[in-house]
C-alpha cells in the first residue's frame, strides 16, 4: 500500500521528465518542424502516462474505500455482538440478584 507520500513523490518525478524531456528537444540540433514532431510525441507519450497513473490512483483508493467499508461493517457486527453479550451478562446478574 503506497501512501500520499508517494503518490506526491511520484507526481513530482513525472513532472521532472517532462521538463527534462521537453528542456533535451528543445536543446537538441534539430529542425524546428522535426523538434515540434518529437515534443509532440513525447507529451502525447507524458499524457497517457499520466492518464494511467491517474486510473491507477483512482482504482487504488477505490479499493481502499471498499476494504475500509468492509472493516467498518465488520466492526459494526462485533460491536452489535458485544453489546447483545453485555446486555445478556447483566440480564444473568439481575436474575442471580433477585434470588438471592
Amino acid at each position: 500500500m503506497q501512501g500520499n507520500n508517494g503518490y506526491v513523490g511520484a507526481g513530482w518525478f513525472l513532472v521532472g521528465g517532462v521538463a527534462g524531456a521537453c528542456a533535451a528537444l528543445l536543446l537538441a540540433p534539430a529542425t524546428g518542424k522535426r523538434t515540434r514532431e518529437r515534443l509532440t510525441r513525447k507529451l502525447r507519450a507524458t499524457k497517457e502516462s499520466v492518464t494511467d497513473f491517474a486510473d491507477d490512483v483512482a482504482h487504488t483508493t477505490r479499493d481502499l474505500a471498499q476494504g475500509a467499508g468492509r472493516v467498518g461493517d465488520k466492526a459494526v457486527r462485533l460491536a452489535e455482538g458485544a453489546s447483545a453479550a453485555a446486555r445478556g451478562m447483566i440480564g444473568s446478574l439481575s436474575a442471580e440478584g433477585a434470588k438471592r
